[in-house]
């Protein structure tokens, strides 16, 4: 194999070994962490939340704003199943995530999976700059969230 190829083909070899050890070292080292990521991703979706609430009940409600946030949220609708690893519920610790979560995975997932589906609409709406299309969608997914949240989110205390 001449020089050229070899090195190619150990680069195809060698980059997703690289990304999976550049991944496994951004992630939590331990389950404390885990939970606490998982806690300020969920407080950074809230946050872009109240931001599109907040814009959609003015009068010139600030899209780029919007846009910014519903990319947010859904950029979690993509990521969250990765949150929820086993051993990283109530009985590690501190947390809203209830037990059902893994007790009842095949709702859980079908929870994930209506806010994955409604998320992506709400950034497309987002990016035309509909306000009415904007304001469905939201309701939308928030409708999605609360559902979640009835069944798999204890109050926080």
């Amino acid at each position: 194999m001449n020089r050229v190829l070899r090195s190619a083909v150990f680069a195809t070899l060698l980059a997703p070994a690289l990304a999976l050890v550049a991944a496994q070292a951004s992630e939590p080292a331990n389950v404390k962490e885990l939970q606490k990521a998982r806690h300020d991703h969920y407080h950074e979706l809230g946050d872009s939340f109240k931001v599109i609430r907040d814009q959609i009940k003015t009068d010139k409600p600030d899209l780029a704003a919007i846009k910014t946030a519903a990319k947010v949220v859904n950029d979690a609708s993509v990521n969250q199943e990765k949150w929820f690893p086993a051993g990283s519920g109530p009985e590690a610790g501190k947390t809203q995530a209830k037990a059902e979560i893994w007790s009842k995975p095949a709702e859980f997932k079908t929870a994930m999976k209506n806010f994955a589906d409604a998320a992506p609409k709400l950034q497309t709406a987002a990016n035309s700059g509909d306000v009415a299309a904007i304001k469905g969608a939201f309701a939308d997914t928030g409708k999605t969230c609360k559902g979640c949240h009835e069944t798999f989110r204890a109050e926080e205390h």
